[in-house]
């Protein structure tokens, strides 16, 4: 296995202690090994044929022939590299394998905190991974319903996490993802595969929620949002995805609403949908990218629901989105 013979001097990084041990984990249908230890992910029996390897040795300041540099992503040759200044250096290579390298100029604190370099590797490095095998990954809150799974987008901001938070702890539906999931095209049924259990909520979420925010991990990029981990109100198995919702905001006296929509408005939906774009149009061919993006609103229902942004009112504006699922419910029990 690639980078099996990473002396124990090069693993001596950060404030994780050097070790020669390996970690077996399980999300978005594959299976990782791992020198570096994951607690946000489900642990599986050591395997030896993983599909993803995850090594900690060193890694060049810049990618090779990349095509493509901007800030802090580089891409090219079907590799990338993300560059957090002050936590880690990842490099991402042929969807199979990730290498960490911890040896990156820091200010005042000597080390990163362990919680901020498994951030970004969960995120961004994983999400290169998965275009790199050509899949599509979502980013979403998505929950397992009476009526199939149903999947909440929108532009950041646009609530998806407290939507789908609010619905898991007022209805009782198990979360199926609150970040990214993935749709692999080759599967003729459109299964959801979960990524990592954790939640994202604004500060005032958990408040009406009746959730404390002590204990919690707070966002590096966003000081009011917190990190939560659910492993036990998550599924950990794919199923096959109902419909995609685009949130919106509705205006000032305007009542929530639900609509269905098709054709380009689906597809444009979808490709909205994805996670970390720029990844998606390197990874993956233009055509191949829109072809799948067309198949996938094809295969599901695209709603789009304009609510209030008040919290106050959510048990009101989310009328609409559960009349609707519960009418699928009843679709498919007939």
């Amino acid at each position: 296995m690639p980078g099996r013979t990473a002396s124990i001097q090069d693993e001596r990084r950060g404030n994780v202690p050097a070790s020669d041990a390996r970690y077996y984990y399980h999300t978005y249908g594959l299976k990782i090994e791992s020198r570096l230890e994951l607690p946000e992910l489900p642990v599986i029996a050591p395997c030896d044929q993983p599909d993803v390897v995850i090594e900690t040795p060193g890694v060049a300041d810049q990618l090779d022939d990349a095509t493509f540099r901007q800030g802090w992503l580089e891409m090219g040759d079907d590799r990338c590299q993300i560059t957090i200044e002050g936590i880690a250096r990842y490099r991402v290579e042929h969807g199979q394998r990730i290498l960490l390298d911890r040896r990156v100029p820091r200010g005042v604190d000597p080390v990163a905190d362990p919680g901020d370099i498994r951030l970004f590797l969960l995120g961004s490095a994983l999400g290169g991974l998965l275009h790199q095998r050509h899949w599509l990954p979502l980013h979403v809150s998505a929950l397992k319903t009476p009526g199939g799974v149903w999947a909440f987008t929108g532009h950041s901001g646009a609530g998806k996490s407290t939507i789908g938070a609010w619905l898991h702890y007022t209805q009782g539906w198990p979360l199926v993802t609150d970040d990214v999931a993935v749709i692999k095209p080759h599967e003729d049924v459109p299964y959801l595969h979960p990524g990592p259990p954790r939640v994202k909520l604004w500060k005032d979420a958990l408040a009406a929620l009746g959730i404390q925010t002590e204990g919690l991990v707070r966002d590096l990029t966003r000081e009011d949002k917190y990190h939560l981990m659910l492993n036990k109100g998550f599924q950990d198995h794919p199923y096959p995805l109902k419909a995609l919702v685009m949130l919106e905001r509705a205006e000032e006296g305007e009542a929530a609403s639900l609509e269905r929509i098709t054709g380009v408005e689906a597809f444009k939906s979808v490709m909205a949908t994805l996670y970390r774009p720029e990844m998606g149009t390197e990874f993956h061919s233009p055509q191949g990218l829109m072809r799948e993006c067309t198949k996938l609103a094809g295969k599901i229902e695209v709603y789009r629901f304009r609510r209030p942004w008040s919290l106050d009112d959510m048990n009101t504006s989310i009328e609409p989105l559960l009349e609707r699922i519960m009418h699928s419910q009843d679709a498919e029990e007939r």
